[in-house]
């Protein structure tokens, strides 16, 4: 893995062909698509809704610190 090409971003940021670095340093599957869902009418109360391409999804709340990396510099 291109350790240089780990970029730091809010959960709201991630994008669409990127895998989530783990603390632990696991890699998730590629991201296929992303959800914004507004919670209420707050605003600030939105959940981000990650979907894999393994068919697995993760839900992140809005403002979450995560790493990502481009699926072709792993």
């Amino acid at each position: 893995m291109k350790i240089d090409k780990i970029e730091d971003v809010l959960s709201e940021n991630l994008g669409e062909g990127y895998r989530i670095v783990r603390d632990n340093g696991e890699l998730s599957s590629a991201i296929e698509w992303i959800d914004w869902v507004q919670q209420s009418d707050d605003e600030d109360n939105i959940q981000v809704e990650v979907h894999f391409e393994d068919d697995t999804d993760e839900v992140f709340k809005k403002g979450m610190k995560l790493r990502q990396i481009w699926h072709e510099d792993v």
